[in-house]
């Protein structure tokens, strides 16, 4: 009955003959039953007198390690009636009888949600320690408490397997040892035995580890050791790898639909090309004007033809910015030419009042390519006239 987890367990516990007297108790039953209750008294004096008999028949039969559940009112450390779920055991080889006593809910019109005292025996009452076997049981969850040096004194739970280690193997081992290198952890952990309740999230081999540390304390208040539970969500990491994996694969299909989108083409020596199709909007032909301008510079281009052949529409902030990357390549030394303009788009740009009179069009991309060779050819006559003379 001094076992560490005996005194720090959080739930009431205590231990008492098969005549109801009280001979071992945790300070979790003090404090809710009250010191003059389980310091020498009796549990049957602290029952409800509509459900005493109940209590102490049931106490009297009770056989070696036989197990007996219900519900039941109680006086607590104020003297009032509460609610309160007995889960009671005889221990085997001894007469002792070893109760977990859980305070239940009141319903809200203040009435203590228990039966009849005839209606004791007919109820389905699950002993809290069932429920939590299921759970660690069933869920990836492991639950460890570790005292001020980090010793484990309790490692339960299938969540445990997820770290590679069997339920209850670490009892005696300690953690800042096994898990010294996650130097996050460690801090949390430190955080939690300073007596700060901490909530942290980590990833570690391919598994989302979700923790709550709680600090264990004396009813002094002093920090004796921590609660530990973590929650292994290997599906959510598993899940979080597939998106991370599709985003990833998104954004070079992207890249590649962009880099396809507005091909930058050599068609000529110094005469590039950039056919355009399907709808045109601002973010595309920003991207456009990056591109453009860094192949004039890179080829030393003396023409850009800006063929609009297979677009049909654009809205008048695209106009406008199509009409400002011709200006644009003409600060940079070469000539833009607008060709295969379709009437809407005609039509956006009168709209616009854009001045074009000093953009060159031609009705197509063979015009346009036509256009530039011709005032290719005829500025090399000029300079080589210039050289005879």
């Amino acid at each position: 009955m001094d076992s560490a987890w005996f005194q720090h367990c959080p739930g009431i516990l205590v231990a008492t003959s098969q005549e109801g007297a009280i001979s071992g108790f945790n300070p979790e039953a003090e404090r809710v039953l009250g010191a003059e209750r389980v310091r020498g008294g009796s549990l049957f004096e602290s029952v409800h007198p509509d459900h005493r008999d109940a209590v102490a028949s049931a106490w009297a039969k009770m056989s070696e390690g036989e197990a007996w559940n219900s519900l039941c009112q109680m006086r607590d450390a104020d003297g009032s009636y509460r609610a309160f779920s007995l889960h009671a055991r005889r221990v085997s080889g001894r007469s002792e009888i070893y109760v977990t006593i859980v305070a239940m809910p009141q319903l809200s019109s203040g009435h203590l949600a228990v039966p009849p005292a005839e209606d004791l025996k007919s109820l389905p009452v699950i002993a809290p320690e069932r429920v939590l076997r299921e759970i660690l049981d069933c869920l990836d969850l492991s639950v460890y408490v570790i005292d001020h040096q980090g010793t484990y004194l309790l490692h339960d739970g299938k969540g445990c397997r997820a770290g590679g280690f069997e339920p209850g193997t670490l009892i005696g081992r300690n953690l800042f040892e096994i898990f010294g290198a996650d130097k996050d952890s460690m801090t949390d952990i430190q955080r939690a035995l300073a007596g700060e309740p901490v909530h942290a999230t980590a990833e570690a081999i391919d598994v989302l580890w979700e923790s709550w540390f709680v600090p264990m304390r004396e009813n002094s208040g002093e920090v004796v050791g921590m609660l530990g539970l973590t929650l292994a969500k290997s599906d959510v990491r598993k899940a979080l790898v597939e998106l991370r994996t599709k985003m990833e694969l998104i954004e070079r299909q992207e890249e590649v639909i962009r880099n396809l989108e507005t091909p930058v083409i050599q068609v000529w020596e110094k005469v590039l090309t950039l056919p355009m199709m399907g709808m045109v909007d601002s973010q595309r032909v920003g991207r456009l004007m990056d591109d453009v301008l860094s192949a004039v510079v890179r080829t030393s281009a003396r023409f850009a033809i800006l063929d609009l052949t297979g677009v049909d529409m654009v809205d008048t902030a695209t106009a406008s910015h199509l009409f400002s990357l011709i200006r644009a390549i003409r600060l940079l030394g070469a000539e833009g030419i607008v060709t295969g303009i379709r009437p809407t788009v005609a039509q956006t740009a009168v709209t616009l009042g854009l001045d074009l009179s000093s953009v060159t069009t031609c009705a197509n991309l063979r015009e346009g390519l036509r256009l530039c060779i011709r005032r290719m050819a005829e500025e090399n006559r000029g300079r080589r006239n210039e050289m005879d003379q």
